[in-house]
C-alpha cells in the first residue's frame, strides 16, 4: 500500500512534547512500517492552523489523492489533518471518489464502513466545538478586559506605555502625537505631516518612517482623547467605545475638530485645501447659487509681481449670470464686520469652564517627567558619543556613520519639542479667565493673526456656504452683501 503522510504543526503545537514535526515524522514511519506499508511523499504544514483548507502542503497532497498516487492518507491524529467538520466532510468525500483510505496512527477510525464515517465525524465535531468553543471564552475574556478599559493587544499606540495591561503616557512620544494634530490643524496635509516627521528624524514606534496611512490612524485614533475601542477592524457588529479609559493626549474638542476636517478634505482636492484662496467651496452666487471659483490676478509695479485673490460665476462665463468679479480682500474684510455682530460671550465661558474642569492634568508632575526625559536624552546621545569614539561599533564605515547621524538628529527633535512643551507649561496660567475669555470673543483680533490656511481650515470647519452679491461698483467691503449663511 502506498502511503502519503500528511504532518501539521502549529506554532502553539510545535514546542509541545509528542507534536512536533520529527516526533509526528518518526511516529508515522514506525507505523506504516509494522503495517508494511510505504510512504511515497511527506506532506509536512508548518505553523499553520487547521480552522481551514488553505495550506499550500494540504492542497498539493489532494492534487496527489486525484492523481492517484498514493491509497492511503496517514496522519498522527485526526486534529492534525483538520479541525473542521465541513471540511472533513470534504476531505473523506473526495477520498472516497478517488479510492483513497483514510488513517490515524493513534486512533481507531475505518471509512470503509458507514459506521466508521459516522464515527470519524463526531470526532471531528468535538475537535470543532472545542477549538470554537475555547474561541469564544477567549473572545469573551478579551471583551470584558477592554470593557475594564484595560489594554488588550500586544503593542500599545504611539503615546503609551503598557504596564500590566493599563496605558500610561509617554511623555516624549505623547508630544510627537501633539505634533501631528498640531500641524494638521493649521492645514498641513497628512502626507506632508508624514514628510515632515521623517525629515527631522521623528519616527514611528517601531522606528520606522511615517506614511499618510499611519498619520491617518493617529489622527482617527479616538484613544488620544481618552476613548478606547474594540473590534474596530473585525467583528465590527461586536464595535464598542470605552471613554475615559486612559488618560488623554489632546482634548476632544481637538479630536472632533480633526474629524471635522478630514472629513471636509474628503471632498476637498488637495490643491484647493491648501490653497490661497479662504473662502473657496463655501461661496455661492446670490444670483443663481452656483458655486463661486477663485481667480488669481497679478500686475506689476517695477521689478516686483504683486497678487490678488477673486471669485467668479462660472455660469457668467456662458453669460447665464452677471455677478462680477469679487475681491478676497474685500470680502474679508466684509466677513470680519459680520462676524463682529456675533455675541460668542457666553458661549466662550461654557467652553473656558469645560477647559479648566477637565484639566486634571497635574502640571507639575508632567514637567518633572519632560525634564527626566531631557536628562534621558541627554544620557543616551552621551552613550552614543562615547561609542562612536571608542569604536565600538562593529565596523565604523558610511551606513554606521548615517546610523549614528540619524540618532543623533533624532534625539536632537525630540529634545527641542520637549523643551517647547516645558516652556509652554510653565508659562500656561489658567486662572487667567478674563485674557482668555477675551481671546475667545475677540474674534476679529485671532483672525488677524491667523495664517492664510489656518483661516481656511477655520472656513471649511465652521461654515457651510455663504451665499454673496456684489450689490454696486465700489471697491469697498459694503459693496458686497451677505444674503445668507448655514454654518456647519
Amino acid at each position: 500500500m502506498k502511503v502519503a503522510a500528511y504532518i501539521r504543526v502549529s506554532t502553539i503545537m510545535q514546542v509541545e512534547e509528542g507534536y512536533s514535526l520529527s516526533a509526528q515524522k518518526e511516529r508515522l514511519k514506525a507505523f506504516a512500517f509494522s503495517q508494511n506499508w510505504e510512504i511515497v511523499q511527506f506532506y509536512v504544514d508548518e505553523g499553520l492552523s487547521a480552522k481551514d483548507m488553505d495550506r499550500p502542503e494540504l492542497q498539493r497532497m489532494l492534487k496527489g489523492v486525484r492523481k492517484g498516487v498514493f491509497d492511503i492518507v496517514l496522519v498522527y491524529k485526526l486534529d492534525r489533518l483538520t479541525r473542521s467538520v465541513i471540511d472533513l466532510d470534504k476531505l473523506l468525500t473526495e477520498f472516497s471518489e478517488h479510492d483513497v483510505m483514510f488513517k490515524s496512527a493513534t486512533e481507531v477510525y475505518d471509512t470503509t464502513t458507514a459506521t466508521g464515517r459516522l464515527f470519524i465525524r463526531l470526532v471531528a465535531s468535538m475537535a470543532q466545538w472545542e477549538r470554537e468553543n475555547l474561541g469564544e471564552r477567549v473572545r469573551f475574556g478579551m471583551q470584558e478586559k477592554a470593557r475594564e478599559g484595560k489594554w488588550t493587544v500586544s503593542t500599545p499606540p504611539l503615546g503609551y506605555n503598557s504596564e500590566e495591561s493599563v496605558l500610561k503616557i509617554n511623555p516624549t512620544e505623547a508630544l510627537i502625537v501633539k505634533e501631528v494634530y498640531s500641524l494638521y490643524l493649521q492645514g498641513m496635509g497628512m502626507h506632508k505631516i508624514a514628510r515632515n516627521l521623517n525629515e527631522r528624524g521623528l519616527y514611528t514606534k517601531k522606528d520606522k518612517p511615517w506614511a499618510q496611512s499611519t498619520i491617518q490612524y493617529i489622527l482617527t485614533n479616538p484613544i488620544y482623547h481618552g476613548t478606547t475601542r474594540y473590534n474596530y477592524r473585525v467583528n465590527a457588529d461586536q464595535y464598542f467605545e470605552v471613554e475615559g479609559a486612559v488618560p488623554a493626549i489632546i482634548t476632544e474638542e481637538e479630536f472632533k475638530l480633526t474629524q471635522q476636517m478630514i472629513e471636509k478634505r474628503k471632498h476637498t482636492h488637495p490643491r484647493q485645501a491648501t490653497s490661497k484662496f479662504i473662502f473657496s467651496k463655501v461661496l455661492k452666487c446670490g444670483r443663481c447659487g452656483k458655486t463661486l471659483i477663485g481667480k488669481t490676478s497679478q500686475s506689476r509695479r517695477g521689478e516686483k509681481v504683486y497678487y490678488s485673490y477673486g471669485y467668479y460665476c462660472p455660469n457668467r462665463q456662458r453669460s447665464l449670470c452677471d455677478l462680477p468679479l469679487i475681491s478676497q480682500t474685500l470680502f474679508e474684510q466684509k466677513f470680519i464686520q459680520m462676524i463682529e455682530l456675533w455675541d460668542l460671550h457666553q458661549e466662550a465661558n461654557e467652553i473656558l469652564n469645560n477647559e479648566v474642569a477637565s484639566s486634571v492634568e497635574d502640571y507639575a508632575e508632567t514637567i518633572q517627567k519632560l525634564e527626566n526625559e531631557l536628562k534621558e536624552i541627554e544620557n543616551r546621545r552621551s552613550r552614543w558619543q562615547y561609542a562612536w569614539v571608542k569604536g565600538m561599533f562593529s565596523k565604523i564605515d558610511s551606513k554606521n556613520d548615517e546610523e549614528f547621524q540619524k540618532r543623533m538628529k533624532e534625539e536632537d527633535e525630540k529634545e527641542k519639542i520637549i523643551s517647547k512643551e516645558i516652556y509652554e507649561l510653565k508659562s500656561n496660567d489658567i486662572t487667567q479667565e478674563d485674557s482668555n475669555i477675551k481671546i475667545w470673543t475677540d474674534i476679529k483680533l485671532n483672525w488677524n493673526h491667523m495664517s492664510d490656511e489656518i483661516k481656511k481650515q477655520f472656513i471649511l470647519i465652521a461654515v457651510n456656504f455663504m451665499k454673496v452679491d456684489k450689490i454696486n461698483k465700489d471697491k469697498t467691503p459694503d459693496s458686497i452683501e451677505i444674503k445668507e449663511v448655514r454654518l456647519n
